[in-house]
């Protein structure tokens, strides 16, 4: 009885220990990413002003929307279709897709928020499915869309 009583107390302090390992690694790697992506938005949302101001001004030169163009596409994932079709509408004569630009990088953005959330949350990290990126074409504004897909579905 009592080396029973010794073993299931040293299980427990070891499944307890392993469990806080776990979860400090988990919050502190949460934390580090959470920042970086936060840094990565702020990047991202600076770049957009800029491209966009370069876009409607027609006396902006191709050399520099290029630029902006390259700077832009080392900020976002070269293997992703949408963000493919973000740096495609940077180009000289993008002004007439200026706004579609813009609403597009605001879904990348909205997208990368709401996967910060559930990253930021183990409860909703264990739960939530990783939220879809709306796509442009199927974007209505005013229409709000549901980013949390819960795993038991």
């Amino acid at each position: 009885m009592g080396t029973t009583l010794l073993t299931s107390a040293v299980i427990a302090a070891i499944v307890s220990a392993l469990f806080s390992v776990l979860t400090s690694e988990r919050r502190i790697a949460a934390e580090n990413v959470i920042q970086e992506r936060k840094i990565w938005r702020d990047k991202i949302r600076v770049l957009a002003l800029l491209v966009h101001g370069a876009l409607v001004q027609p006396e902006v030169k191709a050399e520099q929307i290029n630029n902006l163009r390259a700077e832009f596409s080392l900020l976002i994932n070269p293997h992703d279709s949408k963000d493919e079709e973000i740096l495609q509408i940077i180009a000289v004569n993008g002004a007439t897709r200026a706004n579609e630009f813009t609403q597009r990088v605001a879904l990348l953005l909205k997208h990368d928020w709401e996967r910060a959330k559930r990253d930021a949350s183990l409860w909703r990290w264990l739960w939530q499915k990783p939220p879809e990126r709306v796509a442009f074409e199927d974007y209505e504004p005013g229409t709000l869309h549901d980013y949390r897909a819960w795993r038991c579905d």
